[in-house]
């Protein structure tokens, strides 16, 4: 079965889709679209909040939402399994999820701030909600021995971590050990490498510049 998933390469909630199918082993086509142009009217058709990741089936729905997208991998590839196998543990896997993707927002926000009372503002707010993650987060994987929907969503915000400390950015991690651990673990992982090849980290970095944030000022 093979599928074919439409984004931008540097969009964190494609990047959970191409997480969960590298997990699995899954074969998938990547469509992406060019970022400065308009787009293409089937990509509208796809899309019904003309939002990326979308994903077309074999049958020939459409799917979107990132982690709608996520599960119906997982219903249908089921090994190795991302959710565990009671309701309530899935639930509660479901939940942690949905904590780790508040993240997103604030650290989007800092890379484009334009002073550094904004990035702290911003740094505090990531801060509050990776102390409450810190707390849950297990010793191997966030919420078991192998990956789980959770670490595939805390994922792609570790990237940009990591990124960031590239260029000699605090690494807000370093009081968060558990997490910190896991960052490292899951940078390492062939899920997440494959999406991060070549000179992703690079381009990513160019894209970050062009916003004009005070964190990517002075960089050559």
């Amino acid at each position: 079965m093979s599928y074919q998933v439409v984004g931008y390469p540097f969009c964190p909630f494609v990047q959970r889709v191409l997480i969960a199918l590298n997990e699995k082993a899954v074969d998938f086509e990547s469509i992406w679209l060019d970022p400065h142009a308009e787009l293409p009217e089937w990509f509208k058709e796809w899309s019904p909040l003309g939002k990326v990741p979308v994903m077309k089936v074999t049958t020939g729905e459409v799917l979107f939402e990132s982690m709608a997208i996520v599960e119906y991998i997982e219903e249908l590839h089921k090994v190795p399994s991302i959710y565990a196998k009671l309701p309530a543990k899935r639930a509660i896997q479901r939940a942690w999820a949905g904590v780790a993707g508040e993240l997103y927002g604030p650290q989007y926000m800092s890379m484009g701030a334009k002073s550094e009372a904004e990035v702290e503002q911003h740094f505090a707010t990531m801060k509050a909600t990776l102390k409450v993650l810190e707390e849950r987060c297990g010793r191997s994987y966030f919420s078991g021995e192998t990956m789980t929907a959770v670490d595939i969503v805390l994922a792609p915000m570790f990237i940009r971590f990591d990124a960031l400390a590239s260029i000699g950015v605090e690494n807000i991690l370093a009081d968060f050990p558990k997490l910190e651990a896991l960052s490292n673990k899951l940078l390492t992982h062939h899920a997440v490498l494959q999406i991060i090849a070549g000179d992703w980290t690079e381009k990513f970095i160019e894209i970050q510049k062009g916003r004009g944030g005070i964190l990517f000022q002075n960089i050559e």
